[in-house]
């Protein structure tokens, strides 16, 4: 955007250093004092229950040092309600549940290792220029690995974009002006000629079309028996809004998911009596989808946090929705290990008090995830049974701090054995607040390291308390894991984010190339349309896949074992090919990345059948024995005998390249004259007719 005095903003940035330098790890928040936690607070200073013993490794916990191909695998029955087998009906649509396992059920030539924006794009939709509704209504089972940073706002030719390169797209009806956020701004300023009524006309139309071709750019749908998995410590994907959308079994995992920025966010002088910057994308969003597992995500505004956003019409000129939204009757879902950092409005349950049709959705599980200097939701829920347990809420400032836990409409929170730790002078009793909710469990919770009752802190001072009881028991439905409550901090630094040593144990980095090879014309001398293709890697980083491409087609994939750096060797058998030359390459591929062979020339020049022979016996009463031989060549599968250019006999033969093929037919009906007898040898690649035989018949 163009920085004007009503929008101080500059260009969005092109995201995370491109040399791939991690990002600085946020220093964590140091433990706080655990007395005189703040006036009004009602706080049990002793005899709380805090939680059950500490279980040895909790669901989900990373094995320290273990080098491990996430891409198969499968969410651990019993870890959240993603585990959940059973019917459930997001938006009405009846789908029948069966835990999580992502794609770990994906053929060979479903895995994907992507290193650019429009390569996972293309993966999502199952082919090159694959569009959004490929994408979304995809069910077949796809495994991708990413590499490095994807920057959403990147053109396919490598070009970074800017929201001008979006906004310039659209023309201003009654002007031939192209799109300007500035112009909007100072068109509906509510201190000026339009006041405080929401936009409308030919700015808010241009808006709205600017924001629709940044959609078209920037947003990616995610469909169902999807495996998504960050491979190395800069995997991640940046100024993109990815959305689950009428999907289901989904696992996201081991990403860093940067700054879903937006463009063009909406002016609306009736949120709130101030006003309100909306926007539209969150950096994962699940709509309309179940059984999804969103697992060891470090998420972030990147190089756009609250405090770099200016201030317009007196409000924060909000760019960002939810990190992690979970809207529009979704259900079934863990998040769990996840890093949701320095953000405002983090995550979301349901997405409308008046979405009546999410009674009995919404179900999700949200356990060892550490929430960093978040402003609010966290979650905040409507009409959900939401558990969430063993989280590490931290904070370094009070900054955009309004409440984390938010009771909405007909929800049942159960919060059990958090770890809260708060800036010096914030209130604990802020940590709860009312959306409309009745109800909310809470138990083992610890507040700079003290236990505390966060529920009785709240309704101390509400005007509508909430009781502190839940409609429903975690353990009925499934099997948490929940950790002692003075065990949490630790483990959740330790472990949440992109922390996963993410690869696979075949190999430390992308396969090296393998060579290839054929055997077309080998023992017998010809060079017909059945031969082996072999991929050999004599040494160096194995694959787990191979695939084979054929004059640039797909036309076989092989999930290979291996062990680096030892020989790796798969066959290829290829069949039917007509007459002609075709280029081969295998492509090896493993979590770390691809290498392709050099190519292969294969040239068939004796696929048809050999050219056979046919004697024709004496004729006796218009009767005679056609033999047909190929003595040496390659065989036919069917034999057509013709005479006089009419097919008289068709016989089906084994084929036995290069052996010797016989065939008898007898002739019939042979009228006094001179015929023409040809024997024909049919293949899939073809047919080769014998030189004609002459017979005479005398009169």
């Amino acid at each position: 955007m163009r920085a004007t005095p009503h929008l101080p903003a500059p260009d969005r940035p092109t995201g995370p250093d491109p040399t791939g330098t991690a990002r600085p790890a946020r220093a964590p928040s140091p433990a706080r004092r655990a007395a005189a936690l703040g006036s009004g607070a009602a706080l049990v200073a002793a005899g709380l229950l805090v939680g059950p013993a500490a279980h040895a490794a909790p669901t989900g916990a990373p094995a320290p040092g273990a080098v491990r191909d996430l891409g198969r695998e499968v969410l651990a029955d019993g870890d959240g309600w993603a585990s959940w087998h059973g019917t459930t009906r997001p938006d009405g649509r009846v789908v029948e549940a069966r835990g999580t396992t992502g794609g770990a059920a994906a053929e060979p030539a479903e895995v994907h290792v992507v290193q650019t924006w429009d390569q996972l794009r293309d993966a999502l939709a199952g082919r090159p220029g694959g569009t959004q509704t490929d994408a979304r209504t995809s069910t077949t089972p796809r495994v991708i690995y990413v590499r490095g940073t994807l920057d959403a706002f990147t053109a396919p030719d490598g070009t970074p974009l800017t929201c001008d390169d979006f906004a310039s797209q659209v023309t201003v009806a009654g002007t031939d002006e192209p799109f300007s956020m500035d112009d909007y701004v100072a068109h509906y300023d509510p201190e000026g000629p339009w006041g405080r009524v929401d936009p409308s006309g030919p700015l808010e139309d241009a808006r709205v079309a600017a924001a629709a071709v940044q959609a078209r750019a920037t947003q990616q749908h995610v469909g169902s028996n999807v495996t998504i998995v960050g491979v190395g410590p800069d995997a991640g994907i940046t100024g993109a809004n990815l959305r689950i959308r009428d999907a289901s079994n989904v696992i996201v995992r081991n990403l860093t998911l940067s700054d879903a920025y937006d463009c063009f966010p909406q002016w609306d002088p009736g949120d709130t009596d101030a006003g309100n910057w909306n926007s539209a994308y969150d950096n994962l969003s699940v709509w309309s989808s179940t059984s999804v597992w969103a697992d060891h995500l470090t998420l972030d505004d990147g190089d756009n946090p609250p405090s770099s956003l200016p201030t317009v019409f007196g409000r924060p000129y909000e760019v960002h929705d939810g990190l992690l939204d979970i809207t529009h009757g979704s259900d079934l879902v863990t998040v769990s290990w996840n890093h949701f950092d320095d953000h405002d409005k983090t995550s979301l349950v349901g997405s409308s008090d008046s979405r009546l049709q999410d009674r009995g959705q919404h179900r999700v599980t949200y356990h060892h995830n550490r929430w960093t200097d978040i402003g609010q939701r966290a979650p905040r829920v409507r009409f959900g049974d939401v558990h969430v347990y063993n989280n590490l809420y931290e904070q370094s400032r009070d900054g955009l701090f309004a409440y984390w836990w938010g009771a909405g409409i007909e929800s049942s929170i159960v919060a059990e054995n958090n770890a809260v730790e708060l800036a010096d002078g914030v209130d604990p009793a802020r940590v709860v607040t009312e959306w409309k909710g009745t109800q909310l469990l809470e138990t083992g919770t610890l507040v700079d390291g003290a236990p505390a009752d966060l529920v009785a802190a709240f309704n101390a001072t509400a005007p509508r308390p909430l009781a502190p009881t839940a409609r429903w028991t975690p353990a009925e439905h499934y099997a948490p894991q929940v950790q002692a409550t003075q065990d949490v901090a630790a483990a959740v630094r330790a472990g949440a984010g992109a922390t996963l040593a993410s690869g696979t144990p075949v190999a430390d980095r992308a396969p090296d190339a393998p060579r290839l090879s054929h055997d077309n014309g080998w023992g017998t001398g010809l060079h017909d349309g059945d031969y082996t293709i072999t991929s050999t890697l004599w040494w160096g980083q194995n694959a787990t896949v191979l695939r084979l491409y054929e004059d640039g087609v797909l036309v076989e994939a092989q999930a290979v074992d291996g062990g680096s750096p030892a020989r790796q060797r798969a066959t290829f058998a290829i069949t039917g090919r007509t007459d002609g030359t075709r280029t081969y390459v295998v492509e090896a591929l493993n979590p770390w990345g691809t290498a392709r062979s050099a190519p292969l020339t294969v040239t068939v020049r004796d696929a048809a059948p050999g050219r056979p022979t046919v004697t024709v016996g004496p004729v006796r009463d218009g009767s005679a024995t056609a033999t047909t031989t190929l003595w040496w060549g390659t065989n036919g599968t069917e034999l057509v005998v013709l005479v006089d250019g009419v097919e008289v006999d068709r016989q089906p033969l084994e084929a036995r390249t290069p052996h010797r093929q016989r065939a008898a037919t007898t002739l019939t009906g042979l009228t006094p004259g001179t015929h023409e007898v040809v024997a024909r040898l049919v293949n899939a690649a073809g047919a080769t007719d014998s030189a004609p035989v002459r017979v005479v018949v005398p009169g």
